[in-house]
């Protein structure tokens, strides 16, 4: 499935795309409870009031979900529970994640593009929750800046609570994948002497326009991922440039900090990256960025000024 968090008329909403229409999985849910196998069970509105509702309701929600979108049959706009995706205004797959974790330099090629060896352990640092923004969301340029930097990047969605989870069971507690865009401030990060501010301004992680399940990403470590920057490539790499696995992240990850349902981790940036271009090359007004992620979509963002 393609999970998505949308607004229709100012109200948000939660469902999974079918081709070019957005469900929204309540009100489907309720229309089709007559023609239903089973009855609605208790908490059902509950699990689709939101992504991580929806997470929480683990593997019966998900089916639930299932049997809703198929007793729809060939669904079509009716303004009640199925709209024009084009029409809709898509938000982030997980509006405001309770945790926003990042790897930095975890790209082999990336690492060589900085002419420095791949670390020995994941280097993790947070973005706050302000950062998130929907697919073709404005990227605001903090007043003053003139060092704002693109960064592709594979992210991962917990679905389950995960603690000290070992390796071979890491995948169990993985809900699905989206596109994020690591936005930076260069001059903060490098000034500062720690990343928070830098990776933290407002709008500094486009994520979207979906999360989609695991179950249709059979190998995560063979995508491949590519950003435009005003219709020119500057990254475009695989994922199986990674150095530290998406089981081995979550496994490190959650020997200290519990993971929760909703909770994102990106998984890094590939070579390309406009601070170590020659000349650099850093957002401005006006630009027009996509980052392409096969099986996952097209992230969309432009750029402007902040007020």
């Amino acid at each position: 499935m393609r999970l998505a968090s949308f607004d229709i008329a100012g109200r948000a909403r939660f469902g999974c795309f079918a081709g070019p229409h957005l469900i929204d999985l309540a009100a489907a849910a309720r229309r089709c409870a007559a023609v239903l196998p089973y009855p609605l069970p208790a908490g059902a509105d509950v699990w689709f009031g939101d992504i991580i509702s929806f997470l929480r309701g683990g593997p019966l929600a998900r089916r639930l979900a299932e049997t809703v979108v198929a007793a729809l049959a060939e669904p079509v706009p009716d303004g009640r529970c199925v709209f024009a995706a084009d029409r809709a205004g898509l938000l982030a797959p997980v509006p405001r994640p309770g945790k926003i974790l990042c790897v930095g330099q975890n790209y082999r090629d990336h690492c060589r593009e900085q002419g420095v060896d791949p670390p020995d352990r994941p280097v993790l640092f947070a973005k706050l929750d302000n950062t998130v923004l929907p697919h073709r969301g404005a990227i605001r340029i903090p007043p003053g800046s003139t060092r704002v930097d693109y960064e592709a990047e594979l992210a991962f969605v917990i679905g389950r609570s995960a603690c000290r989870v070992p390796r071979q069971a890491a995948l169990e507690h993985v809900a699905g994948y989206t596109i994020l865009n690591d936005v930076t401030e260069r001059e903060m990060q490098r000034g500062d002497g720690q990343w928070v501010r830098g990776k933290s301004c407002d709008t500094f992680a486009p994520m979207g326009p979906a999360l989609v399940t695991a179950d249709e990403v059979p190998d995560p470590h063979r995508l491949q991922i590519r950003l435009t920057l005003n219709g020119a490539v500057m990254q475009d790499s695989c994922t199986d440039q990674l150095v530290f696995d998406i089981p081995f992240l979550v496994e490190f990850i959650t020997r200290s900090i519990t993971l929760e349902p909703g909770d994102v981790v990106s998984t890094g940036t590939p070579p390309g990256v406009g601070m170590f271009r020659t000349p650099p090359v850093f957002l401005k007004s006006g630009d027009r960025l996509a980052v392409e992620i096969e099986r996952l979509g097209t992230l969309e963002n432009h750029v402007v000024a902040a007020p």
